[in-house]
């Protein structure tokens, strides 16, 4: 019984490798680019990548009817990381994108990357409830720390050369908790973007809350939470985040 299981699941790898390489094969990939495998590549959208990629062992890339995923050239996609494109989306990266191990991108709208952008490792960017469709853009230069999570339940734009620091919180929905007939957590949706404006630098362990703007060259102050509208050039810490000064 234990040897023809085994011999089943041998198999069945096999012919799972094998659809994937040829999966691969009917995408479009550039010169010098470096593919480690085993590479997931699954759905029936279209994939693009572009000159010197590298792909290492276990990049998952799933892209679902008539979605499309162009990655730029130069990207890195660490061990086990994954974008996972729904039908009828679109994702755009630019080039030198890093996308670390065991980070996390479900996609239900269109999302734009700019240049020279950072995902660290295990950031998980998707939206928290299942009828959320956000669209994210992230600016040149942008850098995302590990273990952070971005909600995509409404849009985050992300300027150009933000910083954001390893364990944050993007969250852009909430909950009516006012119905005493059902658990706090399970009220009415409320969803509100959020923006972080161009060299912003944002703290590790931050919470940024539904409907908050964040100016230019403003800094938020580790372990903060963000409830209301941060100006240009000032620095805001504490909970809930109160200005601390002008920059």
């Amino acid at each position: 019984m234990i040897v023809f299981q085994f011999i089943s699941y041998t198999l069945k790898t096999v012919l799972r490798h094998v659809f994937w390489l040829y999966k691969l094969s009917q995408s479009s990939i550039g010169k010098q680019s470096q593919i480690v495998f085993p590479v997931i590549r699954e759905g029936a959208g279209t994939l693009t990548i572009g000159d010197k990629v590298r792909l290492e062992k276990h990049t998952n890339l799933g892209i679902g009817q008539k979605g499309t995923l162009s990655i730029g050239q130069a990207a890195v996609f660490e061990t086990q990381s994954t974008i996972l494109v729904n039908k009828n989306c679109q994702v755009t990266i630019g080039e030198n994108f890093k996308l670390g191990a065991h980070a996390r991108l479900y996609v239900n709208n269109h999302w734009e990357f700019g240049n020279d952008v950072k995902i660290e490792t295990h950031c998980a960017i998707f939206s928290r409830e299942p009828q959320g469709q956000g669209i994210l853009k992230i600016g040149n230069g942008t850098h995302i720390g590990d273990f952070t999570i971005i909600d995509l339940v409404q849009d985050v734009t992300l300027g150009n050369e933000v910083a954001i620091g390893p364990n944050c919180t993007l969250y852009t929905h909430d909950h009516e908790y006012t119905n005493k007939e059902l658990p706090a957590w399970k009220g009415g949706l409320v969803s509100k973007p959020i923006f972080i404006e161009d060299g912003a630098w944002i703290g590790s362990n931050v919470t940024i809350l539904p409907g908050v703007t964040i100016g230019k060259r403003a800094v938020i102050a580790a372990g903060s939470v963000v409830t209301k509208n941060v100006p240009s050039e000032t620095i805001y810490g504490g909970i809930p985040a109160k200005l601390i000064k002008e920059i």
